[in-house]
Formats: structure tokens, C-alpha cells, sequence
């Protein structure tokens, strides 16, 4: 039975480049993250695959709950670095409900509490492709590369339908 969630699948969907003289970065594509509402049984409903150019961005139709997580397992990072959470995004022409209420950007290490940060995503309206949070959310790998970094977007407390939002990628740049 086809599920009404998309689960993030991370095996191919996922490229860790580092060009010479340049720091690392770690981009997720939108079949490596987790979409409340994205699955086979909602196609095209609330979220629908648009190809744009030579990658595939997740497209919010409609939804009243926005949820987006994911998760890398830690060895995929350099042990005691620092680096900067992104979602690359674009609001289209239209794009609605999101003068209400901030969208909430969060990042747990394992052991670790929680960290989060309020964006309001109407401010980008008009704009082309845009790494938010402005400025990243910053985190530091420990030594220990056990355990998993999980990641999530999501708004759940407005009282108004979203719509025109556009998600490329999920970036984790070294600082």
C-alpha cells in the first residue's frame, strides 16, 4: 500500500564534495528527505517531483501542516568540524500562507539538545534560490561519529493553508 508520507531514502541521494582549496559540502537531494504528505498516495495532492534544469525540487501544491526531516548518519561528516544547515528553497510567484507564522528550522546531535531557529520564509518572496537560515545553522561534529544528525523544517501552529513552496536541496557546508 502506498504510504501518504515520502520517507527519505539517503543511499544514492546524497554527494559529498570538496574541490581542491575548497571546504567541504554535503548536499542532500529532495528524495533523501522525509515529506509529511509527499508519499505515492498523495501525488500531486499537497507536494508533487518538478524537474528543473538537472535536479528534481519537491513542490508544495497545498498543505496546512508543513514537515520535512532527515536524517545523516554522522560518518558522513569530518569528526570535530564545524559546519552550516541550509535548505535551498524558492517561494513561486503566488506562494501563500507564509506571512503567518515563522517555519522552524531544528538540528539535534546525538546527546545533544535540540537546537532551532524561526525564519519567516514571506520575506523571500520574489527571490531567486535561497539558503536558509540566513547564515546557517551552525554545529560542530564530535569526535565520536557514532549516532546520526537530524534535521527538520516545519511550521504546525498557523492557521493557514501553504502553498508555492519549492525545496532543491539540503546543504551541510564545512565553515
Amino acid at each position: 500500500m502506498a504510504s501518504p508520507h515520502q520517507s527519505g531514502v539517503l543511499d544514492s541521494n546524497f554527494t559529498v564534495s570538496k574541490e581542491e582549496g575548497k571546504k567541504e559540502v554535503i548536499t542532500l537531494n529532495t528524495k533523501a528527505i522525509s515529506i509529511i504528505w509527499g508519499g505515492e498516495s498523495c501525488r500531486g495532492r499537497y507536494w508533487r517531483r518538478t524537474p528543473i534544469n538537472s535536479f528534481e525540487v519537491a513542490e508544495l501544491v497545498s498543505v496546512y501542516w508543513l514537515e520535512v526531516t532527515g536524517k545523516v548518519p554522522l560518518n558522513n561528516f569530518s569528526p570535530s568540524t564545524t559546519y552550516a544547515f541550509f535548505v535551498t528553497l524558492k517561494l513561486k510567484p503566488g506562494a501563500s500562507g507564509w506571512d503567518n507564522s515563522p517555519v522552524i528550522f531544528s538540528l539535534k546531535m546525538p546527546g545533544a539538545v535540540v537546537s532551532s531557529k524561526a525564519v519567516k520564509l514571506h520575506e523571500y518572496m520574489g527571490q531567486d534560490w535561497v539558503d536558509v537560515p540566513q547564515g546557517g545553522m551552525q554545529f560542530t561534529v564530535p569526535k565520536d561519529v557514532s549516532g546520526e544528525l537530524s534535521f527538520a523544517m516545519y511550521e504546525i501552529r498557523g492557521e493557514k493553508w501553504k502553498k508555492g513552496l519549492m525545496i532543491k536541496e539540503v546543504k551541510f557546508s564545512q565553515l
